[in-house]
């Protein structure tokens, strides 16, 4: 028997080991403008949040260098550095577990849709997922609560029926801000103090130990 009807799971550091993938197309993106200093420290504690968002604070750019930052970042990342990226351990047959047992799977995630499509067909889980949302579907973007809201309002969930999976505290207020219980994953981004900090509904070492949340055993 499931205890949730849905998950709402984020993508990079959940799903994916794409921390070094990011890191090194923000260097490239950072070379092409002829931006030399940056801190690699500040885009690892970005991930999880809009490129946009992300090319703001860490290259200090305008409006106008924003736009040309995102096509770049977009291009090289989207083309080149898509093949580097690899699921976490246990993540694939747990989502296959999870499917064949009648969980609804859902992707609300901060990075551009065309990378995530690709890397979900490139890893053959696309089909498992009923919904796939990327930061060009919500107006406003995490933290705020706008993805799950678009999730739970496509499938006709109620809060109580869903549970938000991300490693990062932004995914975690995502879903605290709709309502909805979450879990934090302490493989990722962010660490397991961190992630504390924000007092999520469960806390996980491997992507696996999601089956011991949604089962509840007869």
């Amino acid at each position: 028997m499931l205890k949730y009807k849905t998950l709402i799971l984020d993508f990079d550091g959940t799903l994916a080991d794409t921390k070094e993938s990011i890191v090194q197309t923000m260097k490239f993106v950072g070379d092409t403008l002829n931006i030399k200093d940056f801190d690699e420290k500040l885009i690892k504690s970005l991930i999880g949040l809009p490129l946009r968002t992300t090319l703001e604070k860490v290259f200090l750019l305008d409006e106008k260098l924003v736009e040309e930052a995102t096509l770049v970042y977009r291009e090289h990342y989207n083309e080149i550095v898509i093949d580097t990226i690899s699921l976490f351990d246990d993540v694939k047959t747990t989502l296959f577990d999870l499917h064949r047992s009648g969980m609804n799977l859902t992707i609300a995630s901060s990075k551009g849709k065309e990378a995530l499509l690709k890397i979900l067909k490139k890893q053959e889980i696309y089909h498992l997922f009923s919904f796939v949302a990327g930061e060009e579907d919500a107006i406003h973007k995490k933290p705020s609560p706008d993805i799950v809201h678009l999730i739970m309002d496509t499938n006709n969930y109620r809060p109580e029926d869903c549970l938000v999976v991300g490693d990062t505290i932004f995914d975690i207020e995502m879903g605290q801000k709709a309502y909805v219980d979450t879990c934090g994953v302490t493989y990722g981004n962010n660490t397991k103090e961190e992630l504390k900090k924000q007092s999520p509904n469960y806390l996980i070492d491997s992507f696996e130990s999601l089956k011991e949340i949604v089962w509840i055993q007869n």
